[in-house]
């Protein structure tokens, strides 16, 4: 019987039947996912036409913001001298993408510029912290011969760049590092800042990233941020799919604006004078209009160069810096707290005039004043005798004052003290700007948990104790006692934007013009009569008014001029209490004790006396009171003679419509 072939092919029929419904479910499928394929791609497109959100994700891909840093505003001083600004800055920078072996090539930078391995090794980590594609600078304020180093050098250095950019430079360096301060690279806690603050947000944290921006760290810079630092502008740049810039889209920029230009009340010759007088010494000086409140002098010595800053500072400098006994980078004007010592007397004597003190109520001074049991002593050993308020102002009698303040009482004293501007953080436009301390039985046991006692009241009297002023207020009382009892404020601003103009200062509700003109009687005899305490300073200001009112130096005074005359008080401020076991063995003379042991010595003044318009203070930390080399008076001369030579009151200030015409308006 004959059977199928086993293993034999299909015909070919049936072959022809399954490839054919295989083709036909193959297309189906293909064509169905064209079809979903072009559904897409129409559906993709309306949206684009409607929305732009996928060109726009493409051009993200393609372009990228690159922030430009605006320029800082322009500080002037008074009539316009021009204190801070905007200069170009030489830069040696990498691009780390480009660079194969980073240590190798940024050691031989080092080399070049005559650093050494540290400065290497932290150069590296400070760059790898930012973009891999943008130069990201090395080093920064180049020389131009070591700009000019890096740059004949170029071919070998492989990813390296020689550029400029704008950045902060201060004309006169260490002559106002205090009142204008500085600025410097943003450090990452003002990154953190701008993040969590909603208002600013991630956009400000971008911008605080770029290596060219600078903000206000200390001084006027740092307050007067918001003014000073403009609007940053953007370029948008062409870049490959690792974001190296490759080229520009010039019709996409924006450029900076610059910051609002600020006019200070600070005559900037007078701030020069007044630094150059200190010399080595610490200290402050501070001068002002009695009737505006201008500033005209901010002067805090010793001093440090901005400069030194805008780049970063090294550590080395900066710890040299911070380490110095005599405080470089401390504001003393504003900041430094000291005890008032004899200057404080003033406040006494119109405190002890209005609890009834006449102009002829005497004491007797025998050098020393027994009081609960002990002896509050006089500077002078041998004692004035019998001396009324005008001596004793004159001659800086303490056991005068002693009694005075007793008589007077602490509440009255620091009524007074208050009315004069002490224990007040006046607003002269900068940070950390001391109150002081007015202390008064009230604080007394609220703070230190006892009752206030009558010896507290003696010391009082002569400026010690818990008392604390700042230079600038004691320039405030000098000017309210100058002006007859108006309450001045300072002002550091002349113009900028949101700065209102002058204020009328009121006058003093509880001060009499009467008591005042007594305290002036007795300060005039300070600087210019037999036994006063600063006879010497008065015979330093030789000037003259001329006839039609002009001062002049008096050795070119013509006929008929009229000697130029100040008023002040000495002080001495005790920075330590001397023992009487120190007494007994004779140490008590300042230039036998260290520096930083010595007692300060303060002058305040106004003049001229018989027109008031100037008023001042001078600190001289641990200058003290025996060697005459180390005296505040001399420096308050210097200082007010050139003031009286140049009065810049009466010359019109400059104005920023005069100095920056094609600014915004």
């Amino acid at each position: 019987m004959k059977g199928k072939k086993v293993g034999s092919t299909l015909p070919k029929r049936d072959a022809t039947v399954i490839f054919n419904r295989r083709a036909a479910l193959l297309s189906f499928i293909g064509a169905g996912t064209l079809g979903a394929i072009m559904f897409r791609m129409g559906q993709l497109q309306a949206t684009n036409l409607i929305s732009g959100e996928y060109t726009d994700a493409a051009d993200e891909n393609r372009f990228d913001t690159r922030i430009i840093a605006p320029p800082r505003g322009v500080i002037y001083d008074r009539f316009g001298v021009v204190l801070a600004q905007t200069s170009k800055d030489y830069q040696v920078a990498v691009v780390q993408n480009d660079v194969e072996n980073m240590e190798e090539t940024v050691g031989r930078v080092a080399q070049i510029l005559g650093l050494d391995a540290e400065w290497a090794r932290r150069a590296i980590i400070r760059v790898r912290g930012g973009s891999r594609y943008e130069p990201q600078p090395l080093k920064e304020g180049l020389t131009w011969e070591e700009f000019n180093a890096i740059n004949v050098r170029l071919p070998e250095l492989q990813g390296i760049v020689a550029q400029s950019a704008d950045v902060r430079a201060y004309p006169f360096d260490v002559v106002y590092a205090h009142p204008i301060g500085y600025v410097q690279k943003p450090t990452q806690r003002d990154i953190d800042r701008a993040l969590e603050d909603p208002a600013q947000g991630q956009s400000r944290a971008v911008y605080l990233r770029n290596p060219h921006v600078r903000v206000g760290k200390a001084g006027l810079e740092a307050s007067l941020e918001t003014v000073l630092h403009g609007e940053a502008g953007w370029r948008k740049v062409i870049v490959n799919a690792r974001g190296v810039e490759q080229g520009e889209d010039v019709t996409e920029r924006r450029e900076p604006v610059r910051g609002s230009g600020v006019v200070l009340t600070i005559d900037h010759e007078l701030q020069r004078t007044a630094m150059q007088s200190f010399g080595d010494q610490a200290g402050s000086a501070v001068v002002m209009d009695i009737y505006t409140g201008d500033v005209l002098v901010m002067a805090s010595s010793p001093t440090f160069d901005p400069n030194l800053f805008v780049n970063g500072i090294a550590q080395e400098p900066f710890r040299v810096l911070n380490e110095d006994e005599k405080k470089p980078l401390f504001n003393k004007a504003i900041s430094g707290g000291y005890p008032p010592g004899s200057t404080f007397k003033l406040t006494v004597g119109i405190a002890a005039k209005q609890a009834g003190v006449e102009d002829d109520w005497h004491v007797n001074c025998p050098g020393y004043f027994p009081f609960g049991g002990r002896n509050f002593h006089c500077w002078k050993r041998g004692g004035h005798g019998s001396i009324n308020m005008n001596r004793a102002i004159k001659e800086s009698c303490d056991v005068y004052f002693y009694q005075a303040a007793l008589r007077a009482g602490p509440e009255r004293i620091a009524a007074a003290a208050r009315e004069f501007g002490f224990g007040v953080a006046h607003d002269v436009s900068l940070p950390n700007v001391q109150r002081g301390l007015v202390p008064d039985p009230e604080w007394w046991l609220a703070n230190r948990h006892e009752r206030w006692t009558a010896g507290l009241t003696v010391n009082y009297g002569i400026g010690q104790g818990s008392l604390v002023v700042t230079p600038l207020q004691l320039a405030i009382m000098a000017a309210r006692i100058a002006n007859n009892g108006l309450a001045v404020t300072p002002r550091l601003v002349h113009e900028a934007p949101g700065f209102p103009g002058e204020r009328r200062a009121p006058r003093l509700p509880d001060i009499s013009p009467e008591h005042l003109l007594a305290i002036r009687q007795g300060m005039f005899g300070v600087a210019n009569e037999g036994g006063g305490t600063a006879t010497r300073a008065g015979n330093m200001l030789q000037l003259k008014r001329r006839p039609d009112g002009v001062i002049v130096d008096a050795a070119t005074a013509p006929p008929g001029s009229t000697p130029i005359q100040m008023a002040g008080k000495t002080g001495t401020a005790q920075a330590r209490v001397i023992t009487a076991a120190e007494r007994a063995r004779g140490v008590i003379r300042d230039i036998d004790l260290p520096w930083r042991l010595r007692d300060h010595a303060l002058f305040v003044s106004f003049a001229p006396y018989d027109n008031p318009r100037y008023a001042g203070a001078v600190v001289l930390e641990h200058g003290g009171h025996i060697n005459p080399a180390l005296d505040a008076s001399p420096i308050t001369a210097m200082i007010m003679r050139q003031l009286l030579l140049r009065d810049p009151s009466n010359r019109p200030a400059a104005t920023l419509a005069q100095l920056e015409p094609d600014s915004r308006a």
